[in-house]
């Protein structure tokens, strides 16, 4: 199936894959994608404002998919599947002490819609680890 946005296209044939040889992306996929790079996108750009003291930074993002035997079509099991949690860790490296990282941090999400929008849905958690 091609998936049509204001600016691209791209290609999409599951909304998820239990299969760990499947090579193309999913929509779960793409959504996760979405969300972290929103939330080290929005890292940088309030960084920039600040003069840059991001000097690397990357992610990880884990989902907690509730209900996931209903996408399998297990007979006798139709419980409606959902994302219940999104956890990211974010490791930065920057010339702050911790107290004043965290509050960066937590201020410069405040411009994330993205972030914005998820965490009055569904628990979400962010982490911010200081690389040395």
């Amino acid at each position: 199936m091609k998936i049509f946005t204001n600016k691209n296209s791209f290609q999409i044939e599951k909304q998820v894959s239990f299969d760990s040889e499947y090579e193309q992306i999913s929509s779960l996929e793409y959504f996760a994608g979405s969300v972290l790079s929103s939330i080290i996108l929005t890292l940088l750009e309030q960084s920039k404002k600040k003069g840059s003291i991001i000097e690397e930074i990357e992610g990880v993002l884990n989902l907690s998919l509730e209900n996931p035997l209903s996408l399998l079509v297990v007979r006798g099991y139709d419980e409606e599947p959902c994302i219940n949690k999104i956890t990211v860790t974010v490791y930065l490296y920057v010339e702050l002490e911790d107290s004043d990282l965290s509050d960066f941090c937590t201020k410069a999400l405040n411009h994330s819609p993205v972030y914005n929008t998820l965490k009055r849905s569904m628990d979400l958690e962010v982490n911010f680890k200081k690389l040395v």
